[in-house]
């Protein structure tokens, strides 16, 4: 039982949220990246320039130790205990209200976890008019942009008329 409780509260990959836009002199790629900072965020241009590649670690918060996990067992195997004495309906509501709740170092009992935690790595293709040589990006507010600027197609001169003799 204790495994089961366990896969409820395992946690799911961090994959930030990402928008791909443009206007007429550039790309853009917005990120969501709450809580990270540009040391923890790393990016890559493939060798033939046609891939951009952000990557990073979100850290977790929550302590997934042993014994945290042990003494977490002990507590449900307890619970399990009284709770065989009751009726069935109060059996099954004391359940779900004492599914498995990790620990952080400040013994905080987690009840829920919403928030994505891990590495992550995101890839995109870069268009064969985007300048690569100016690539730029800012991380404000946990959202990271990425500027690639678009190059100017070469001006074709108008056809001129040769006269033949």
């Amino acid at each position: 039982e204790f495994e089961k409780e366990k896969e409820l509260f395992k946690t799911i990959d961090f994959i930030p949220k990402i928008n791909l836009s443009e206007d007429e002199k550039n790309y853009y790629i917005h990120a969501d990246v709450p809580g990270l900072n540009k040391d923890q965020i790393k990016m890559e241009l493939s060798e033939d320039n046609h891939l951009i590649t952000i990557s990073g670690e979100r850290k977790t918060i929550i302590n997934h130790s042993e014994d945290n996990k042990n003494e977490n067992k002990n507590e449900n195997k307890n619970e399990n205990e009284t709770e065989s004495i009751e009726a069935n309906e109060t059996k099954d509501e004391t359940k779900k209200e004492s599914k498995n709740k990790y620990k952080n170092e400040n013994n905080t009992k987690y009840s829920r976890i919403e928030c994505n935690y891990g590495k992550f790595s995101r890839s995109f293709s870069i268009p064969e008019n985007a300048d690569v040589n100016t690539i730029q990006a800012k991380l404000e507010n946990g959202v990271l942009e990425v500027t690639i600027a678009k190059i100017e197609p070469p001006k074709q001169e108008p056809k001129r008329s040769i006269q033949i003799q």
